[in-house]
């Protein structure tokens, strides 16, 4: 086993030939020596004074060796740890992320220094307060954020997560990492559970303990990108209309369901869907839905087929959208429909009055 005790021989060695292994060696040492219980005041202050020439030393692989036997001291001289903070980055980043006597006040500090390695390694602190990591919820890259995430050990309030959810609801990675927490409140999960992936839901179903109402509303989605994703391969009418029938049997054909269909182009789907809800015949459903002039018959038959007032503005974007672009996009891309579908609504939502941001948020919801 090495020997990690300074000795005689190794003062020999660096008085014979300072080179950068023996000075290495003796930073390692001295540094595993200061961090001990039992150091007398006199050899600390020796050890110290040690230090002060190290920090300084022409050659990096030494300072580095300094750095990494200190990282786990606590209260050493102030203008040592100056002199490691702002070092090159593979001295100072080990120390930021594992040296304790650090106030809040030095690491807000640190988070302004430029060099985002250094913004990181605050990050990820083990310990790291809830002041803190509000001040790299607010102020920081999306890096580092991401590593506050994927910090288990980082004090991070309902408030930071908001913060959180608000500036980044977009991000695929800091979604990623929020989902991948060993827990996470449910106010945030609930913020974000529309924007995210088949694979990330599945994954929040699994591993979190959600409340009921979050699991029901996960477990319908995943149902009813199911059923579309069936009838997505058929082609015929007969098979669609057997499907619907299966489903209105069963009573799984929701108007949440029905909605989704027609935001995803699913227009064979969405016309037998009605055709149940309302007991109409299907030519005079074709009839009503595809004559623009007469919105107030569509809203009758949304009616009889028991369809909620709220989802009308919906209703009739899609449909607007897809007599607009029916030509231009069929059944084979509905990822590619559901996008045009998207573009189309956010072209012309300013000048439709009915169409309020949250029909709008529960439209693409339904698209994604």
């Amino acid at each position: 086993m090495k020997d990690e005790k300074l000795n005689r021989r190794d003062v020999e060695n660096l008085a014979q030939d300072a080179n950068v292994e023996n000075k290495s060696n003796v930073a390692r040492k001295v540094g595993a020596y200061y961090s001990g219980s039992s150091i007398p005041p006199q050899a600390a202050k020796l050890a110290e004074d040690i230090f002060r020439i190290m920090v300084h030393d022409t050659e990096i692989k030494v300072r580095e060796a300094l750095s990494d036997s200190l990282k786990h001291c606590t209260d050493l001289p102030q203008d040592v740890v100056t002199a490691i903070i702002n070092d090159k980055d593979s001295v100072a980043v080990p120390f930021l992320q594992y040296y304790v006597s650090l106030t809040n006040e030095d690491l807000i500090k640190i988070l302004n220094m430029p060099g985002i390695n250094r913004q990181k390694a605050v990050a990820k602190r083990s310990g790291l307060s809830a002041e803190v990591s509000q001040y790299i919820a607010e102020r920081c890259p999306d890096e580092v954020v991401g590593e506050l995430v994927s910090n288990e050990k980082a004090d991070i309030r309902e408030k930071t997560f908001d913060t959180i959810v608000n500036k980044y609801s977009e991000n695929d990675d800091i979604k990623q990492r929020l989902i991948y927490r060993s827990e996470l409140p449910a106010s945030v999960v609930e913020k974000i559970i529309d924007k995210l992936s088949y694979k990330l839901k599945t994954y929040l179903m699994l591993h979190h303990n959600l409340p009921k109402n979050l699991v029901t509303k996960l477990v319908d989605e995943v149902k009813e990108k199911i059923t579309l994703s069936i009838s997505e391969e058929y082609s015929s009418d007969e098979q669609i209309e057997d499907l619907v029938h299966q489903l209105y049997k069963a009573n799984r054909l929701t108007p949440s369901l029905v909605v989704r269909a027609i935001c995803l182009g699913d227009l064979k789907f969405f016309e037998y869907a009605i055709v149940y809800l309302s007991e109409t015949p299907i030519a005079e459903v074709r009839k009503i839905l595809f004559n623009a002039q007469a919105d107030f018959m569509i809203r009758n038959l949304l009616r009889k087929a028991f369809i909620p007032k709220s989802v009308f503005p919906a209703i009739f974007s899609a449909l607007k959208v897809i007599r607009e672009i029916r030509f231009d996009c069929g059944r084979s891309n509905r990822k590619a429909f559901g996008h045009k579908v998207v573009e189309r609504i956010l072209s012309f939502t300013q000048n439709n009055d009915e169409l309020s941001p949250d029909d709008i948020k529960y439209l693409v919801s339904k698209i994604n």
